[in-house]
């Protein structure tokens, strides 16, 4: 692997995994026209790839989760009592957007796998274009970790788990499911990203235990200067991307990256066709 290829990898990795155009459907399209599986022949690198979003998370919301580690141990103290703290509400709803998952990680790799060709995605891209858009129309209202209920947090986990689906994108999924609920638009943007973490935590520890079980596939022969380089892009790109969703979210303009989703699926589905014929 080349140093201008991990770069490019990840600039995707940490533009699409947080603006609204699904990053899983972008793997799959940037596979598709090189020709390469980059996920089973790169995992090592695309595990660190995660890692540098994850980064780029932690560092563009370090006071929510500081406060959030701080609250988290004085709750366990305190037996688990909500005291009226609304960073233990943000726990315990952080905490129900994962339950949802349970359910779906035993059919996980068989729903990308079924959902993962390029007519697929390009029908999917154009599913979060529609659903952008709509999320235009959403009542403003003013949830946050103070006043939003689990019932709240829970529909924007399921939420979540129709995002595994290459071609969904994660954040636009859970934003607009946000929205949907009354989450005020800085709220919609913070819990999404936010809720990443732990998700995106235990993805990574699940693709490094493969990468352990067949190190010699998993790395490819990259070099440690690929890697570096690979990281550093993802985390430099994903604070980029998180900055500009801010920003879109709370104008409550999604246009631009409806066009976007619109045009790449257009392009996608009738390349699709065109190859079938």
């Amino acid at each position: 692997m080349s140093l201008w290829f991990a770069a490019f990898q990840g600039l995707v990795q940490g533009l699409t995994e947080f603006l609204p155009v699904s990053s899983s459907g972008h793997l799959v399209l940037v596979q598709t026209l090189f020709g390469d599986d980059l996920e089973m022949n790169y995992m090592l690198f695309n595990v660190l790839l995660h890692f540098g979003t994850l980064l780029s998370v932690i560092v563009a919301f370090w006071k929510d989760v500081k406060e959030l580690v701080i609250e988290f141990f004085g709750w366990v103290r305190d037996g688990f009592k909500l005291q009226d703290r609304p960073y233990r509400r943000f726990i315990v709803m952080l905490l129900l957007t994962i339950v949802p998952m349970f359910a779906i990680l035993p059919i996980k790799s068989k729903l990308e796998a079924a959902f993962s060709s390029p007519l697929l995605v390009g029908l999917l891209l154009l599913c979060t274009a529609a659903l952008l858009f709509l999320s235009e129309k959403a009542p403003r209202r003013q949830k946050t970790e103070q006043n939003a209920t689990w019932l709240d947090a829970l529909l924007v986990g399921v939420a979540q788990c129709f995002a595994v689906l290459p071609g969904l994108s994660r954040s636009g999924t859970t934003i607009c499911a946000g929205l949907f609920r009354g989450f005020s638009r800085p709220f919609a943007v913070r819990f999404a990203f936010i809720m990443s973490l732990p998700v995106v935590l235990g993805a990574n520890i699940l693709e490094l235990a493969e990468v352990f079980r067949s190190p010699a596939t998993a790395t490819g022969g990259v070099s440690l200067a690929c890697y570096a380089v690979g990281i550093l892009t993802a985390m430099v790109s994903g604070l980029v991307a998180i900055r500009l969703v801010d920003l879109v979210t709370k104008r409550g303009n999604f246009r631009p990256f409806v066009v976007y989703c619109t045009l790449a699926g257009t392009v996608v589905i009738v390349a699709s066709l065109i190859r079938m014929v």
